[in-house]
């Protein structure tokens, strides 16, 4: 199992954590023995979270904790130096595991080093680059880690082969005696998985020694060193994590291996099973997870609760193996079927292939023998999707999918090999059926011994927020998406880059109102959505503020919207030119309902006029202007949409953070209508 970013891994999420986290205010740093996490706070993206675990990894977590109720003398040192103050730049230190992220101003700005590799270690250094403070002090024979001393790189280790042009590969292996990861990963600045795959690319075993290499080996090295260097250059294509399903027969909690995680497919793991994610932070946060000690405060759960979690975990876990041998099995099961239908093709495909190898020919001589028969529509050749010779596998097209065959056996034997691994499956299916009503059955005993079971307690994530909700949003009734600008940059934002040739361009008669815009992919909106936008464009001006009962509000083509000034005058920063005739909606009422679209285990908020969040929201409430103070006013939603909701979902609310429902409230104070 994996248990760190190698320095490749470092260098593929970079720009992740450069997106979210350059430009952020850092709200607040906590630490969870030796985890660190950074809260971070970007005006026009909202909150983000970034994790540091020295010694093992740094990417984005979404994923809530208990923080401490007393923080470490470390972290509160950090928080002193860092809290408030802005990530400027997010870098690596060459290719090694070292992250450094500069924080503070254009005039004065310290650095937060964290070191990934061996023990690992986070430090603090001034603006001259002077060790201020660290987690761990120690003197080493290149360099001393200790207070007030100049900090000092580790020395490079091998050949940075992303940015180095002039290395060669043979000079790099000569002399060595040890088999081919420990050489390339002793001669390249790389992790031994980056050499096992470089391996694989090649053709190579990864055991065999680097001194029985071959002129052609050397070839087939360099060729499939440069492929995984195009990869690590493309960036993340396919963010995974790889797991190894093979539960013991008489193992009724058995999981998954988790084996690995990924930026992009590696040939290695081609036998895996893997799960896909957005990101590969988000594959990295879910390879990890989040201990228990992390999610509790200092009254810890009771030992029946967590039991309860740990059965009913595995339970699911086991579920979802059935799920993965009954796919195995059919799949090896259509394997061997389509190996019978075209059998005659297959063993000449067979024959061929396996004839060049006994013969003495290279790898690169029979994949160029294959390109040249595809080029002439040879039959044979084009059922030839690609070789693995590291497997001694050839991939062939039957009938539309792709089918691994063994060269070192006949097409009968191949077939016989997928029946026999799906026949393995199906009896696993069963021993697996069994141990989950094993698993049942101690479940339902433990329940059984609690008068009132507690309820299971799962980590909770941050909800990732939806690239409209930068700005104020609802849907009208109709299904239009209506948004609005928070401030100056975002109304600029709104009427410049979101505003399309179709949609509609609405403002209210009062002072301090936000632009508003109709998104319209096709349809034209009815007058219920115009009301209902002019509604919430009042509702977010200073008529709030203000007491004000209701206003004027008029809308606009975006063609009648210009934001470039007459000539020989000034036009503000955010502000725009109107022209034409204005179509006005009078006497718009205010009019606010605050509710939650429940999706997925998420309560997402939503505020807008009370007809639209009732027919969009599945719980409400109506608020009006008021003095009571905003964060009273949160509260009192908050505990409202509780009430609302059924037992089994009202979690959710306390799951949501009160900047959530603040965001979707107008400035100003408020109440709550009974």
């Amino acid at each position: 199992m994996k248990s760190s970013m190698s320095n490749v891994d470092i260098r593929i999420i970079l720009p992740e954590l450069k997106e979210t986290a350059e430009g952020a205010f850092i709200k607040n740093i906590y630490q969870y023995g030796d985890v660190f996490v950074l809260k971070l706070y970007q005006p026009t993206k909202g909150n983000s979270q970034l994790l540091i675990q020295p010694g093992s990894r740094s990417h984005l977590t979404e994923f809530r904790r208990v923080a401490p109720r007393v923080p470490s003398k470390f972290c509160t040192t950090l928080r002193k130096y860092l809290r408030d103050r802005r990530i400027l730049s997010i870098k690596q230190h060459d290719l090694d595991r070292i992250i450094i992220f500069e924080v503070g101003d254009e005039e004065s700005s310290h650095k937060l080093v964290a070191e990934l590799f061996g023990n690992g270690n986070l430090l603090l250094l001034d603006p001259t680059d002077m060790i201020f403070v660290a987690k761990h002090y120690k003197r080493m024979r290149d360099r001393d880690v200790i207070p007030r001393a100049q900090y000092v790189f580790p020395p490079q280790r091998g050949v940075d082969v992303l940015t180095a042009e002039d290395y060669k590969l043979r000079e790099l292996l000569v002399d060595s005696e040890a088999n081919m990861v420990r050489t390339l990963s002793s001669r390249l600045n790389l992790d031994s998985q980056s050499c096992e795959e470089i391996c694989a690319l090649a053709g190579i075993a990864s055991s065999r020694k680097a001194d029985s290499l071959t002129e052609q080996d050397m070839d087939d090295l360099e060729a499939g060193l440069q492929k995984f260097v195009q990869k690590v250059k493309e960036g993340v294509t396919n963010p995974c994590i790889l797991e190894d399903f093979n539960p013991e027969e008489d193992d009724d909690e058995y999981e998954p291996e988790l084996v690995s995680f990924a930026p992009f497919e590696f040939e290695m793991f081609h036998e895996l099973t893997s799960k896909c994610y957005d990101s590969f932070s988000q594959a990295i946060d879910e390879f990890f997870g989040v201990s228990e000690t992390e999610q509790e405060d200092e009254v810890e759960q009771s030992t029946f609760t967590k039991e309860q979690m740990k059965l009913q975990k595995i339970i699911e876990k086991q579920e979802e193996g059935i799920s993965i041998l009954a796919e195995k099995a059919e799949k090896e099961r259509v394997k061997g079927d389509l190996i019978y239908n075209q059998f005659q093709t297959v063993q000449e495909v067979l024959e061929t292939v396996s004839g060049a190898r006994t013969s003495g020919r290279p790898w690169s001589d029979i994949m160029k023998i294959i390109e040249e028969g595809k080029a002439k529509e040879n039959a044979t050749a084009l059922m030839i999707e690609r070789i693995i010779p590291s497997q001694a596998e050839i991939v062939v097209n039957l009938q539309d999918m792709q089918v691994s065959l063994d060269i070192r056996l006949n097409a009968q034997d191949n077939a016989s090999k997928s029946y026999d691994v799906a026949k393995k499956s199906r009896a696993k299916i069963k021993g697996a059926e069994a141990q989950i009503a094993k698993t049942r059955e101690k479940l339902d005993k433990l329940e059984a011994s609690f008068v009132e079971p507690t309820a299971k307690k799962t980590p909770i994530k941050y909800r990732q927020k939806r690239w409209y909700e930068k700005f104020r949003w609802f849907y009208s009734t109709e299904g239009f998406l209506v948004l609005g600008g928070r401030d100056a940059k975002t109304n600029e934002q709104l009427a410049k880059r979101q505003m399309n040739a179709n949609d509609v361009f609405l403002h209210a008669s009062v002072h301090g109102a936000p632009y508003v815009v109709v998104k319209v992919p096709d349809k034209e909106p009815g007058q219920v959505t115009l009301e209902e936008a002019a509604q919430f464009a009042v509702t977010f001006s200073r008529a709030w503020q203000d007491g004000f009962s209701g206003g004027d509000a008029y809308w606009l083509s975006p063609e009648q919207v210009s934001f470039t000034p007459p000539s020989g005058e000034y036009l503000p920063s955010g502000s725009v030119m109107m022209y034409g005739t204005k179509n006005y909606i009078r006497n718009v009422p205010i009019n606010l309902g605050v509710g939650l679209i429940i999706e997925d285990d998420q309560a997402i908020p939503m505020s807008g006029p009370i007809a639209s969040v009732e027919a969009k929201c599945d719980v409400f409430v109506k608020v009006k202007p008021a003095e009571e103070k905003k964060g009273q006013l949160v509260k009192d939603i908050s505990a409202a949409l509780k009430r609302l909701l059924p037992e089994e979902q009202r979690y959710l609310v306390d799951q949501m953070q009160q900047e959530d429902i603040m965001r979707v409230l107008p400035p100003g104070g408020g109440k709550v209508v009974d």
